[in-house]
Parts: C-alpha cells; sequence; structure tokens
C-alpha cells in the first residue's frame, strides 16, 4: 500500500509540474524583402541548388506548428521586425499589398515596420496598415495612420505586452519624401514610458523592434562596452545596446540587418534574450520559450533544430502549401516585362524639347574642367565608394565636380546614405537621379540632365534571383533623349558586380543572365543600350578566367569601348590595385557613331584636386569613367 500511495504522488507530482508550465513557440521572420516566391538556395550550392518553398513552405511550417501546439496546449506568436516587400519586383509592384495579403494568410500577431517599407511614401505604409488584419507597432513612430504602440497577447493565462520600436536612423536610408511627416521619439525614454503604462497589465514584456543585430555582435558589444566605460554618450543603434539598458525587457525580437543567428544574444547584464532570423524568407525563426504558469516567468528555453533557431525552408523538408503556391505564383506570372514595353504613344506626345545649354558652374573651390559638349551624349560610370565616405566634406566635393564636369548621364554605384545622397542632388538643379529599389546594400543610381530625359521605365529585372548580383540586380532604367528635334529611345544599364572570393563564377553567372534579357530588348527593337558600373573584373582576362565572354563572344550585338584604353596605365579605374574594374559596353545601335567619332577615356580627378590620396581618402577608390557619342537625328 505505501508504494501505490509514493507512486500516486509521484504522478500527482508530475502532473503538476506539467500542468504548471507550457511552451511558448516564438515564430519570427525579417528582412523579408517580397522574398515570399519559390527560389534556388545558391547560397548553399549555386550549381546544384535545393529549392527554398518560400512563402507557401513557411505557411506549411507554421501551421503545423499551430495544430501541435493546440493539442499539447503549447501556444505560438508569430512576428515579423520589418522590411517587407521592398527587394523584389512582387513586392514593390503592389507597393507590399501581396506580401500583406500572405501574411494575412500567415496569421502574423504583429509587425514592426522597417525602413524600407517607407520605400513608396507614408500613404502607402497607412495602406498596408489598413490592409493588415494584425497590427503594426511603433511606439516611438508618430505620423503613420494606424500605427499602434503595443499589443498584449493572452498566451495560455500568461499576458504578454509586446512593444514596437522601429530604428532612429530612418533618415539615412530613405529619400525626406518617404518619410515627410514622421517623427520618431527618442528609443529608452518611449520604451519607459510604454512599459509604466502596460506595467500592470502584463506579466512579461516582449520588445518587436526595427533595431538589428549587427553583423560581428561580438565585436560590436565589446565596442559599446568600451565607449560606455570611456563616459561616452551616443544612441542607441542596434537591438544588442537596447537590451544593455532594457532592465524590465525579457525578449527582443529584431530585424533591419538580413544575417540571423542561430542561437539567441543574452546581455550578460539583464539577461535580455535577443533574436534575429536571417533575411529574404531563406529560413524561418523558431525559438521555444519554457514558461512558468504559475509564477508567470521564462524559465528556460530550447532549440527547434540541431542547428538552433533557423528552420529552413526546403521543399524537400517541407511541402509548400498547394493554393498558396499557386496564388504567388499567378502574381508572378501577372509582373510587367520591361523588354517587351512598347512606349511609341510615350514618345509621340514629347514634341521638340530645348535642352539648355552645357552650365556654367557655381563652385569654385575646385578646379575640374568640363568634360560635357555641346551635341554629344555624355554618359560616365562611378563607383562612389560607400557614399558619403567623409560626410558633408564629401557631399560638397562631388556635387562640385558634377556641376564642373557637366555631362548628361551618371552611373552612380555604393551609395550608402540615401538621405545623403539626395541631400547632395538637391544642390544640383540641373538633374534628376532615380534609385535602385530592389539592392539589399550598397545601392546603384542614375543621375541625368532633367531638361534632356525623360524616363519611360525602370527595372531590375533579376531581383528576385539576385545571388549572381552579389544582391544588388542591375538597375535598368528605359530613357528618352530629347534634345532639340532629336528623340532617341535610350536603355542604360547600370550595375555593381560581385567582387573577391567566389566573385570570378557569380559574375559569369550574372552575365548569362544579363545577356539573355539584353539579348530580348534587341530582339524587340531596342538597339542604343549602354552598360555602365563597376564590373569588378578586367577585360585582359582570358579562357576560364574571363567573366565577360557571354558578351564578348557577341560581337554582333556588344562592344566594351573601355578596350580601347585598359592597356593605357595611366587611365586605370582602380589605381589602389593596378587594374581597370569599371567598363562601359555599348550595343550595336551605336557601334558605327563610336567608331567614327565616339570618346572614351578616365576621367582623373585626382589630378584636379591635389592628388590620389587626397582624392582616395575624400571621395573613391575608383576613377569615374565617360563616354561621349555625337547623337545625330
Amino acid at each position: 500500500m505505501r508504494k501505490i500511495t509514493i507512486l500516486l504522488l509521484n504522478v500527482i507530482f508530475v502532473n503538476t509540474i506539467f500542468a504548471n508550465s507550457f511552451k511558448l513557440h516564438l515564430l519570427f521572420t525579417n528582412n523579408i524583402h517580397g522574398a515570399i516566391h519559390e527560389v534556388p538556395a545558391r547560397f548553399i550550392n549555386p550549381e546544384f541548388s535545393p529549392i527554398l518553398a518560400g512563402g507557401a513552405g513557411a505557411f506549411t511550417y507554421a501551421d503545423q506548428l499551430r495544430e501541435e501546439a493546440k493539442l499539447k496546449k503549447d501556444f505560438v506568436i508569430l512576428t515579423d521586425a520589418g522590411n517587407i516587400f521592398q527587394g523584389s519586383q512582387l513586392g514593390t509592384y503592389d507597393g507590399g499589398s501581396n506580401i500583406i495579403k500572405w501574411m494575412n494568410w500567415m496569421a502574423y500577431d504583429a509587425l514592426v515596420p522597417g525602413v524600407r517599407d517607407f520605400d513608396q511614401g507614408v500613404k502607402n505604409l497607412s495602406r498596408l496598415v489598413s490592409e493588415a488584419n494584425f497590427p503594426f507597432l511603433a511606439s516611438n513612430l508618430e505620423g503613420v495612420e494606424g500605427i499602434k504602440d503595443y499589443k498584449i497577447i493572452n498566451a495560455n493565462g500568461v499576458r504578454i505586452g509586446l512593444i514596437g520600436l522601429i530604428t532612429p536612423f530612418i533618415s539615412d536610408g530613405l529619400l525626406p519624401k518617404y518619410y515627410e511627416g514622421t517623427t520618431v521619439s527618442d528609443i529608452m525614454r518611449t520604451l519607459n514610458t510604454q512599459i509604466q503604462k502596460i506595467r500592470d497589465e502584463v506579466d512579461l514584456i516582449f520588445v518587436l523592434s526595427h533595431l538589428g543585430i549587427p553583423y560581428d555582435r561580438d565585436e560590436e558589444y565589446n565596442d559599446f562596452i568600451s565607449d560606455i566605460e570611456q563616459g561616452l554618450d551616443r544612441p542607441i543603434r542596434n537591438a544588442i545596446e537596447l537590451a544593455h539598458f532594457a532592465k524590465n525587457v525579457d525578449v527582443i525580437i529584431t530585424g533591419g540587418v538580413s544575417k540571423g543567428y542561430d542561437k539567441p544574444w543574452i546581455d550578460p547584464s539583464n539577461h535580455t534574450i535577443v533574436l534575429q532570423n536571417y533575411g529574404n524568407l531563406t529560413g524561418i525563426g523558431h525559438l521555444v520559450l519554457h514558461i512558468d504558469k504559475q509564477n508567470k516567468v521564462i524559465e528556460n528555453y530550447s532549440l527547434p533544430t540541431e542547428r538552433g533557431m533557423m528552420v529552413n525552408l526546403f521543399t524537400d523538408n517541407i511541402w509548400p502549401d498547394q493554393l498558396i503556391q499557386d496564388s504567388i505564383k499567378s502574381w508572378i506570372d501577372s509582373l510587367p516585362r520591361l523588354e517587351k514595353l512598347d512606349y511609341s504613344k510615350q514618345i509621340e506626345e514629347v514634341g521638340e524639347v530645348d535642352c539648355g545649354t552645357k552650365n556654367q558652374s557655381t563652385y569654385s573651390s575646385l578646379d575640374i574642367p568640363t568634360l560635357g559638349r555641346e551635341g554629344t551624349l555624355d554618359i560616365m560610370t562611378w563607383n562612389m565608394e560607400r557614399f558619403p565616405l567623409k560626410g558633408d566634406s564629401t557631399m560638397q566635393a562631388v556635387a562640385e565636380i558634377i556641376e564642373d564636369i557637366d555631362v548628361d548621364i551618371i552611373g552612380v554605384q555604393e551609395v550608402i546614405k540615401i538621405g545623403d545622397f539626395s541631400k547632395m542632388m538637391s544642390w544640383l538643379p540641373d538633374y534628376e537621379f532615380i534609385l535602385s529599389k530592389q539592392s539589399s546594400f550598397l545601392e546603384q543610381a542614375i543621375i541625368y540632365k532633367k531638361n534632356m530625359f525623360t524616363i519611360l521605365g525602370q527595372d531590375e529585372p533579376f531581383a528576385m534571383d539576385d545571388y549572381f548580383f552579389a544582391g544588388r540586380p542591375p538597375l535598368v532604367v528605359d530613357f528618352l533623349y530629347h534634345c532639340g528635334d532629336v528623340k532617341q529611345k535610350i536603355c542604360i544599364v547600370n550595375m555593381h558586380l560581385k567582387c573577391c572570393g567566389d566573385g570570378l563564377y557569380r559574375r559569369q553567372q550574372s552575365m548569362k543572365q544579363l545577356h539573355g534579357f539584353l539579348s530580348n530588348k534587341i530582339e524587340n527593337g531596342d538597339k542604343n543600350i549602354v552598360v555602365i558600373g563597376d564590373w569588378n573584373d578586367e577585360l585582359q582576362d582570358t579562357g576560364i578566367y574571363q567573366s565577360f565572354n557571354s558578351f564578348i563572344d557577341d560581337k554582333n550585338n556588344f562592344l566594351f569601348v573601355t578596350e580601347r584604353i585598359v592597356d593605357d596605365p595611366k587611365q586605370q579605374s582602380y589605381p589602389t590595385w593596378p587594374s581597370f574594374l569599371d567598363h562601359i559596353m555599348i550595343s550595336s545601335g551605336y557601334f558605327d557613331i563610336f567608331q567614327e567619332v565616339g570618346v572614351i577615356r578616365s576621367v582623373n580627378i585626382d589630378e584636379w584636386i591635389g592628388g590620389w590620396t587626397k582624392y582616395e581618402n575624400l571621395i573613391s577608390d575608383h576613377r569615374p569613367i565617360l563616354l561621349s557619342l555625337p547623337l545625330e537625328k
């Protein structure tokens, strides 16, 4: 009898333990960038890539987990930390509506807007808020209709307060017109206010933030602690810095950086758990919190896979939901194709245009000669190396150079701070610009004389599978050039190819893709094409080491005009490692005029502003390359 009694007591004890605890499954995404379609996982094996199931696979995983949790009396919370639609044609074409529709199917619990969610303006973001079946949270943001401060979730009797915080640095990554009318408040002051507001209503406090974990979190954290110890006063820049100060926060779910971590960051002093998933929906983040139901605290956590928090969404492992898969495919099939668009009506409507005369510079601090000429189309490519290297000093120097040399089109690579780029362009009233919309980092821009060009159409055709382009799909813009009675449709392609490491293979593959795209444009009647950019390789390479054979071997349709000057050591585009990496290529419509009267040259700005060292430290490690083509009727 005694043994039976003891056994019964043990059973009761164990059942009591289990009754007083449950698993809270945190599912989290960030930096989706519109990548909800199936795509090859080329980062694993570029030649024999497993297929990522995208949004249809994520749905299957979340749906199955919810069913299992219901049976076991556990709980699931699904969140996103921003940048949901920019990065693919599927996302940007309708301003993110299709992405929101998919997120509604996924039954997200909450989202914090990312910087790139403002990419089509405040009104568009407000529209997305209204279309969502879940709240957008950003307690430190004002000026967007429908944004909430927080959400309280009752998870099996444990009340979780989920507070949203957007990054304070939205001006760095956006054109001013896209966030006009908004204000972002101090992070810690806002967070403490919200905690005080809901403290009595909740048991646990989670923060959903668009602050991000930096690429090297340990190094960044050590630098941060060093700054604190030295008494430096600076704003909070990322989620691990927030965790250091957020004493009453249990979990921070963050995004804004596409690099994920397989294990959570635990703040050494506050023990706050910080989570960030990989970008582009290569997988879904998943952390299991073990919750003491009676005391309403986090006892521990566990990882759902041997790898950790990252659940890869391979079609071999997760069967995509068929209905969602079919819906996404239908959205993709309905996207317009730039290479097949007909602009004849738009072109007819443009009459004679006064293209004006070459301008007189208003600047005088640098002695830069005018290179643009009357009656010529002057096109330049310029890698500005993480613009702006030296802040306002770089911006002022570049603005003067652009105005002084007075060319018609400039393809720019490596724009880091879009806000600063826009500010600089406001100093150049004769120019307008267009920015890439799909780059993961290092934006491309095309600057153009606004009285000489009209944009007919633009695209970044490989944004939905941009591995070979290193996350920087080419910016393709169809312009109408109009000067006097001369009207001509011109296609400008600005790109920044992969460097270093596996760069050779990725450049070769990207060039095969681009060659196919441009060949289709030529077949559709577009023979006036100019391809510019940082190609990150030399024309002199041969055999298997040549990146550009797809174009070099097609001599009927394409010509590298830079082949004239690549062997001239005085014109090297990348003098730091003496080489010629920046090129301009034309299609057959410009062959004759280039061979007869065209000019190609390196623009040695360093010689005019005090030498290479000054130029490299202030502006870039690349020189610009300039093509001049006299255009006739």
